[in-house]
């Protein structure tokens, strides 16, 4: 990936072509040439030989979801580029595994090939990603963008996946922008003091919020609606396609737009099915993988306005907020966070870009 990320500009400008050239419609089937030896006269096409290699990919969302939209194009491009002898199975909905966890581990075990995984999942395995998990790192998507396409931040964070052993970094997705959800509306960083907010289970996370003036609670996730309904929580964070599909919006119809994360995941390999490939087939698998995550940044990106919209229908109250308040008292968290796992020189990228 570290190799690839100086190819994403090239990539993008590729995949914007490619959604309207002739209709976005896959290029024509070719006859296949006389066997030796065949007489003369009319020729049928013959049947396209079976794919010689078949990965099997899963995601936990649904069919709608922007991961299965990126894995659906990546079997395409792979297809494309292999001229049929690769293709890709998808299972999503969590088919294959019921969470990220399960199918690190599917992965591990050789039983799954391909996966969408969140840093935070994955630093079970790898603790250094563990820091792309963390709120107010990014000021905008376009930050988000540079960062995630540069070998100084996204090659080097991809380096700690690739040499850790047990998975090959093949491209980063996108995972919706995330803001507090809440009861009442919290209309600035004052409001947030003494809230109970439901955040992820980690030790960093709590400190984060905590440093905010909340309290955080790791409240599970399938109990977040009702405890938003009975007062066991004032709010919660996510982005706006999960308070849209979960209904977060009926008791707690108010979203403040902290974007305080940029949700990174990794599409991830198999470290031992990657080694196996040959050279050719390690090519063709990273160009497809980077080129459909271009496709699944754009996709992920329309969903969610998509979502808003629908939200704004429902009449929930989107406030704005001075995000440069809530980012002030956790830069030195942030800088805490980078020197204990090791990625004091990945956090340096980030703030260089900014």
């Amino acid at each position: 990936m570290k190799k690839r990320t100086r190819q994403m500009t090239a990539i993008l400008v590729a995949a914007a072509m490619s959604l309207t050239a002739c209709g976005g419609g896959k290029p024509a089937k070719t006859a296949a040439p006389a066997a030796a030896g065949s007489s003369g006269g009319a020729q049928t096409e013959a049947a396209p030989a079976a794919p010689a290699i078949t990965l099997i990919a899963a995601h936990v969302n649904n069919g709608e979801s922007s991961f299965h939209y990126g894995m659906t194009q990546f079997k395409e491009k792979l297809e494309e580029l292999s001229g049929g002898t690769m293709t890709v199975e998808i299972h999503p909905n969590g088919e294959l595994g019921g969470d990220e966890s399960e199918l690190i581990e599917k992965v591990a075990s050789n039983t799954v090939d391909v996966i969408v995984v969140s840093p935070g999942d994955l630093s079970n395995a790898v603790p250094q990603v563990d820091f792309l998990a963390l709120p107010f790192l990014y000021t905008s998507i376009d930050h988000w963008k540079k960062c995630i396409s540069d070998e100084k931040v996204g090659g080097y964070f991809a380096d700690f996946v690739d040499q850790a052993g047990s998975f090959k970094a093949l491209a980063y997705y996108m995972c919706g922008i995330r803001s507090v959800f809440c009861t009442e509306p919290i209309n600035s960083l004052a409001d947030m003091n003494g809230k109970k907010i439901r955040v992820k289970s980690s030790e960093n996370v709590v400190k984060i919020w905590s440093a905010l003036g909340g309290q955080p609670t790791s409240l599970a996730y399938n109990e977040v609606y009702s405890g938003l309904q009975n007062n066991v929580i004032d709010a919660a964070e996510n982005d706006i396609a999960n308070i849209m599909s979960m209904k977060f919006y009926e008791p707690a119809p108010n979203v403040t737009l902290t974007q305080h994360d940029y949700a990174t995941r990794y599409l991830v390999m198999g470290a031992s099915k990657y080694n196996s490939l040959t050279d050719d087939q390690k090519a063709w698998v990273d160009e497809a993988a980077e080129y459909s995550a271009s496709l699944q940044w754009e996709y992920d990106e329309k969903y969610a306005d998509e979502c808003r919209a629908r939200l704004e229908e429902e009449g929930v109250t989107f406030i704005q907020v001075d995000t440069s308040q809530w980012v002030a008292p956790v830069e030195p968290i942030l800088k805490e966070i980078a020197d204990k796992l090791g990625v004091a020189q990945g956090y340096q990228g980030i703030l260089d870009m900014k």
